[in-house]
């Protein structure tokens, strides 16, 4: 085509105007059929990006309970997990509401907390303690134990990167106990920041 314009326009100069304009079209046209497939390929990466996002979203927060009146758990002769049973939000479902485990989805860094609480009587001995534990290792102790009134609370908040499949889970550690009712002194918290294979 560009051969027998050429051809025409080398000999009738009043083709030539037709001839550049052709050439110009043919060049345009060829320069948008590039760029919208370009387009089409960062669309596509983009919808890949937005599934993988939505696929991978996790998220949960949950209470010790959502009693009408202050129910106790603790104190114990033995470190036992504790099952959160008031379930605010669980988003993915990787929380165990039976078992008090959040096992991470996907590969990330994740924000994680948790709050203990305790009352009991001035005269009696009382302790919140508690550990939040990644794979049945300690990650951080809340504790406290000052004995001079009838409450005792501890809060932690972190990041931390967790592989998928770990488990995160709060440890309520040997004589410690905790209170609580519709108020939700004691909550566990975590959910994904972003997804990354390594820290």
């Amino acid at each position: 085509m560009f051969s027998y314009m050429c051809t025409v326009c080398s000999n009738d100069q009043s083709a030539c105007g037709c001839c550049l304009m052709q050439t110009q079209m043919a060049r345009m046209e060829q320069f948008f059929n590039m760029t919208t497939t370009e387009m089409s390929q960062q669309l596509m990466n983009s919808k890949m990006t937005l599934n993988n996002i939505k696929n991978n979203r996790s998220a949960f927060s949950v209470a010790l309970n959502n009693e009408k009146t202050l129910t106790c758990f603790g104190p114990v002769a033995d470190d036992r997990r504790v099952t959160y049973k008031h379930v605010f939000l669980n988003l993915g479902d990787s929380y165990n509401a039976q078992t008090g485990i959040f096992t991470a989805p996907s590969s990330g860094v994740y924000s994680l907390a948790a709050t203990v609480y305790s009352l009991s009587p001035v005269d009696l001995p009382q302790a919140t303690c508690a550990q939040l534990q990644v794979n049945g290792v300690a990650l951080a102790t809340l504790v406290e134990k000052n004995g001079l009134d009838s409450e005792d609370s501890s809060t932690v908040v972190i990041a931390r990167h967790l592989k998928a499949g770990d488990q995160v889970s709060v440890i309520l550690l040997k004589g410690c106990n905790i209170c609580d009712d519709a108020t939700h002194y004691n909550t566990f918290t975590g959910f994904l920041l972003y997804a990354a294979e390594t820290a």
